[in-house]
């Protein structure tokens, strides 16, 4: 998984990556800006004693008054004075300090009509080194309590500057379509968090609108659509009615009237899968599902016992469901018609039920398709032609929206359907 971080230690992630640029770019800069300091003003130093040493020379004609100081040699006169004067580093022993010291030499020329001398002039550098290396060294300390001042400053405060963000989330993913009247305003000062609050509101408004419109239409049609279906079955019932008609006719009515019916269950059937999506059951409550069980297999007992089927229940008294009770009764319904149509006859259809869950367990050949179709929309079992292949689908969604898991599982010629809390009581 992809680890996620907030907005504002991003920025400062990238800030501390700038600043370490910043302050190694300093740094170079420093350093260069110390050595041609030191330059200088060795530079300035040894100018100061050459010149010294010219006036010496002139004034005498010779330097024996200071070879005691410094270290002179005598050189050919006709050698190459094109490369003086030689700068160079060099380290020498200190026995005062007992210690190697650094320093700087500076070679020169003095030109005479007998020789030429050559004249070493050292100056020692340690303490200018010193300076630079701290310069150099003082600043990566520096940026390490920096940086990590700006993480600490920055993961503290985003819980603070961000609170406004993180409620207007909240309340992204708390909100339900048909409920924008309850959506409370956060209160905040930043323009970027006042700017996306008025659009969250503005898309709520329009999905608002649309939905209203949409669930309009649906129930209109839903409701409308009865009245000419009602009147089509009436018609055809009288015409059931007809020898004569039903001489002649009698798939071509019986197909029509069929038809009528199933498409009276479609449209009434999907209004109720659109109520079940947008949360409009809303009266759950624990619910002990032993007493719901046995009423409704008591009701289907007959037209169970037209196909030869048995039902065998093993029921916990202490079961219990959270749920609204028409979701309930959807949910026992479906999966009785279900095992209905797809049980083998003369089978025995067993319900049972644990502290955690429901299984509905019958006979019947495996399914013509993979299990993890079973709960598509419309997907339906080739042997029935009286499902709308919608039953399956209203348990699933009901389930999902009510902290139940619906499993499916087929094992030597048995099909279960178990339905467990996620969240037991």
């Amino acid at each position: 998984m992809k680890k996620e971080f907030g907005l504002l230690l991003k920025i400062t992630l990238v800030f501390v990556v700038f600043a370490f640029i910043a302050f190694y770019s300093s740094a170079l800069f420093l350093t260069h800006e110390a050595d041609e300091f030191i330059f200088d003003n060795l530079n300035s130093r040894f100018n100061k004693t050459e010149q010294r040493i010219f006036n010496e020379f002139k004034k005498t004609g010779n330097l024996d008054k200071l070879k005691s100081h410094m270290k002179i040699d005598t050189l050919s006169i006709n050698m190459d004075l094109s490369k003086y004067p030689i700068y160079a580093d060099t380290a020498i022993y200190d026995e005062d300090y007992e210690r190697v010291r650094n320093y700087k030499k500076k070679l020169i020329i003095i030109e005479a009509k007998e020789a030429n001398y050559q004249i070493e002039l050292l100056r020692s550098v340690d303490d200018f080194l010193r300076l630079r290396e701290d310069i150099f060294e003082s600043l990566i300390p520096a940026f390490i309590i920096l940086a990590t001042t700006f993480i600490l400053f920055a993961s503290t405060l985003s819980g603070f500057y961000f609170r406004p963000f993180n409620k207007i989330l909240k309340t992204m993913r708390t909100y339900k379509i048909g409920t924008n009247n309850n959506i409370p305003k956060v209160k905040t000062s930043t323009s970027e968090f006042v700017k996306m609050q008025e659009l969250f509101q503005e898309m709520i408004g329009r999905i608002e609108d649309d939905y209203k419109r949409l669930k309009e239409y649906t129930e209109n049609m839903a409701h409308e659509i009865q009245t000419p279906l009602a009147i089509i079955r009436s018609k055809i019932e009288n015409l059931f009615a007809s020898e004569s008609v039903m001489e002649k006719h009698s798939d071509s009515i019986e197909a029509i009237y069929n038809e009528a019916n199933h498409l009276s269950k479609l449209g009434s059937t999907l209004n109720l899968l659109t109520k079940i999506e947008n949360n409009e059951y809303t009266n759950a409550k624990n619910i002990l599902t032993k007493e719901v069980i046995v009423n409704h297999t008591a009701a289907v007992q007959e037209l169970f016992e037209l196909k030869s089927l048995k039902i065998e229940l093993d029921l916990s008294d202490s079961h219990e469901i959270y749920i609204d009770p028409i979701l309930l009764d959807i949910i026992i319904k479906n999966l009785l018609s279900n095992v209905q149509n797809y049980t083998s006859a003369n089978s025995t259809i067993r319900i049972l039920s644990e502290d955690n869950s429901i299984s509905f367990i019958n006979k019947g050949k495996p399914l013509p398709f993979g299990k993890d179709e079973l709960f598509e929309r419309f997907k339906r079992n080739t042997n029935s032609n009286n499902s709308l292949g919608l039953g399956l689908a209203l348990v699933k969604k009901i389930c999902e929206i009510n902290n139940l898991q619906l499993n499916y599982n087929y094992n030597d010629g048995f099909h279960e359907f178990r339905i467990i809390n996620i969240f037991p009581s």
